[in-house]
C-alpha cells in the first residue's frame, strides 16, 4: 500500500499504547493516509545514510535500532571527539556495528593560543585517522567563537592562513571536512517581531549574531569559499546546504565552481522547501552526485534534537515523524506540506519529487562512496532493514 503523511499531521503526543520501537512505528502508521499510487514514493526506498548526526557512544545501540526502523542503516557521528580526548571511545563503541557508524574527528579549539596549534592539530588528526576516524567536523565556532590569538577582541577568520596545514592534512589523509560556517540569515538580523525566526530565537537568544561584534554572514561565507577554492585536494561538505539555503543560486554556483565541495540537507528543509520546487529539483538533479542526505539529529541521554529544539523536548516517536517528512519532501511533489522543524518558521514547504536515480544517490550512494569507499549498500544494510520493525514498510 502506498501511503504518505497526512498534510495536517503533527507529531503525536500520545503516551500510552504499544511499547518499544515496533510500538512507536505502529503509532505513526495510524497517522498515515492512503494516497493515489500515481507519483507515489518508490516501492523500494532502499537503505539510507544520514551523514549528519550528533550523538554519544552510549547511545549507539538504541539509535542504530531506531534509525534502522526508519530505513536509515548507517549514520555519521559528527561529534566523535579528538584523539586522546574521547575519539578512541567513540570509535571503539562503533566497531561492533560492522561499519554502520562512521565517526568524525574534531579539532581541539581550546588550544588555539598554542604557538604550534596547527601542527598539534595535524598530529592529532593523523592519529585519529590511524584509529579509524573517517572525517573531520569543523563547527561554526570557527569564525564566530574562537578568538584570534593575536587579537582576542576579534574572532579567528575561517580562512586564516595558519589553519591551512589542517585543511591540507585532511586532504592528504582522505578525510572529508564537514564545515559549518555562519548560521541562518535571520540569526544575523535584529531580534523582534519582524524577525521570521523569532519563535526559535525567542527560546535561544544566545543563537543571535545580530551584535556587530560578530562578522557578517556574507563575510563568513566568502571566507569559507576561499578555503574550499584554495584546497582543491581536500573534499569539503558544506553542511546545512552550504549554510546558505536561503539562496539556491549561490549554492548552485558554489557547487559549479568547486568540484571538491558537497552539501548536505541537515536542518534546512524549512528553508530549501520554501523555494520554487521545480528550481530546487533542477538543482538536485544537476548536482545529484554531490548532495548528501542529513538531518542534524541530536540523540543524547539528556534529550533529542530534531534540527532544532524549543521549550518542549521531542520524544522518541517524534524521530519517526521527522524522518518521514524528509522522505515525503524528497520523494513526492506534494504542495503546502508541514516542514519537519516547526520552530524554524511559520510557513509550509513544497515537495520536489526527485527521480529514483537521484534519490538513490542522495539517500546512500554518494555517502557510501565518499565516507565508506563503497559502491553501494551491502549485507549489513540488508540485515539492518530485515531485522528492523518500523516505518520502511508503512511509507513504501
Amino acid at each position: 500500500m502506498n501511503v504518505a503523511l497526512h498534510p495536517v499531521y503533527a507529531p503525536p503526543r500520545r503516551r500510552s499504547g504499544p511499547g518499544g520501537v515496533a510500538g512507536l512505528a505502529l503509532m505513526l502508521a495510524l497517522a498515515v493516509t492512503p494516497v493515489n499510487p500515481a507519483g507515489a514514493a518508490p516501492a523500494e526506498r532502499g537503505p539510507i545514510v544520514d551523514v549528519h548526526v550528533h550523538t554519544a557512544p552510549s547511545q549507539y545501540g538504541l539509535l542504530a535500532d531506531v534509525l534502522a526502523s526508519t530505513g536509515v542503516t548507517r549514520f555519521v557521528n559528527l561529534s566523535g571527539g579528538v584523539a586522546g580526548f574521547g575519539l578512541e571511545k567513540a570509535l571503539a563503541a562503533a566497531e561492533p556495528f560492522e561499519g554502520r557508524i562512521a565517526v568524525c574527528a574534531n579539532v581541539r579549539w581550546r588550544s588555539y593560543t598554542d604557538p604550534d596549534f596547527a601542527a598539534e592539530q595535524v598530529a592529532l588528526l593523523e592519529r585519529g585517522a590511524a584509529l579509524g576516524a573517517r572525517c573531520l567536523k569543523i563547527p561554526k565556532a570557527l569564525g564566530l567563537g574562537v578568538p584570534d590569538p593575536d587579537d582576542e577582541s576579534r574572532y579567528m577568520a575561517v580562512d586564516d592562513a595558519r589553519l591551512d596545514p589542517i585543511w591540507a592534512a585532511a586532504g592528504r589523509l582522505g578525510l572529508p571536512v564537514f564545515i559549518h560556517t555562519g548560521d541562518p540569515k535571520a540569526f544575523f538580523e535584529p531580534l523582534g517581531p519582524e524577525n521570521e525566526r523569532m519563535d526559535e530565537l525567542g527560546v535561544h537568544p544566545e543563537w543571535s549574531f545580530a551584535d556587530p561584534k560578530y562578522p557578517r554572514r556574507a563575510e563568513l561565507l566568502a571566507a569559507r569559499d576561499r578555503v574550499v577554492a584554495r584546497h582543491r585536494g581536500t573534499t569539503f561538505i558544506g553542511v546545512h546546504f552550504g549554510n546558505n539555503p536561503e539562496d539556491p543560486d549561490y549554492v548552485a554556483k558554489l557547487l559549479a565552481d568547486n568540484p571538491n565541495l558537497y552539501v548536505d540537507l541537515a536542518a534546512r528543509l524549512p528553508e530549501i522547501g520554501r523555494h520554487d520546487p521545480s528550481k530546487i529539483r533542477a538543482l538536485f538533479e544537476r548536482f545529484a552526485d554531490r548532495i548528501l542526505f542529513g538531518t542534524d539529529l541530536g540523540f543524547h541521554r539528556g534529550g533529542i534534537m530534531l534540527g532544532s529544539v524549543g521549550r518542549e523536548r521531542p520524544r522518541l516517536i517524534d524521530v519517526f515523524w521527522y524522518y518521514a517528512v524528509h522522505f515525503r519532501w524528497l520523494e513526492r511533489a506534494d504542495r503546502s506540506m508541514q516542514h519537519p522543524t516547526p520552530i524554524q518558521g511559520r510557513w509550509r514547504i513544497d515537495g520536489i519529487g526527485l527521480s529514483p536515480e537521484t534519490l538513490a544517490k542522495v539517500y546512500r550512494l554518494n555517502a557510501l562512496k565518499l565516507l565508506w569507499g563503497e559502491d553501494g549498500p551491502g549485507p549489513t544494510d540488508a540485515e539492518a532493514l530485515e531485522l528492523a520493525t518500523g516505518l520502511a514498510g508503512f511509507l513504501d
